[in-house]
């Protein structure tokens, strides 16, 4: 998990799979805000927690969700970027500089990876990372140490297959690797309480970290 992210002050709920295990629920009821990308607030009333503002174009969120919340809710028409996108975009623009995402993964695989794809699009705007039951996508700059455990499951994406990195602290050595698929250097394992990635981008590269049992 992304150890940082204990505690959000920030929160965008997606409408994706909602999640159900302690941990992210015990990030929304830390969360100083919580923002529901349009139907994601039925899920989340459902679980017993309550939206701050549900932001998106509506025609997802029940019709007793509308008349209830009509107060709370930003409506933003723009069908050329998806809920989440307006959401970040809306948050960013009242002064929000780091958000979790919950529920942008699961269900519909394509709204799964397009969620996954747009994380480097908001860093100009904020820092954010993607959080699930099973475990976190963040952002990860070059020659910057990021806190582990022993034995966690890492996997590194580009979504530009020119680049190539090296990395200290993992168990399978990447030494200027060229990552020109996706898979290309998935599954690697953390040796010790660090790892870096170096490689020469201003873009971050995207790391997953899945959950120890």
């Amino acid at each position: 998990m992304s150890k940082e992210n204990d505690t959000a002050d920030l929160i965008i709920v997606a409408n994706g799979a909602f999640p159900a295990s302690d941990r992210c629920r015990a990030m929304l009821s830390c969360a100083g805000t919580i923002v529901c990308c349009d139907g994601a607030a039925d899920k989340l009333t459902a679980a017993g927690f309550e939206p701050d503002l549900i932001i998106g174009d509506m025609d997802s969120l029940s019709v007793a969700k509308r008349t209830k919340w009509a107060n709370k809710m930003i409506r933003i028409e723009d069908q050329n970027s998806n809920d989440l996108s307006k959401a970040v975009h809306y948050c960013a623009s009242i002064g929000h500089k780091n958000a979790v995402i919950l529920g942008a993964t699961g269900l519909r695989e394509d709204h799964t990876l397009g969620n996954i794809s747009l994380m480097l699009t908001y860093l100009p705007l904020m820092k954010v990372s993607i959080e699930s039951d099973y475990g976190s996508f963040f952002p990860v700059y070059s020659n910057k140490a990021v806190a582990c455990s022993p034995g966690e499951q890492i996997s590194i994406f580009s979504m530009d297959n020119r680049i190539k990195v090296s990395a200290s602290g993992l168990k399978y050595p990447l030494d200027g690797l060229r990552l020109s698929h996706w898979y290309t250097a998935s599954l690697n394992e953390t040796t010790g309480e660090f790892f870096s990635l170096q490689f020469e981008s201003d873009t971050p590269l995207l790391v997953y970290r899945a959950l120890i049992p």
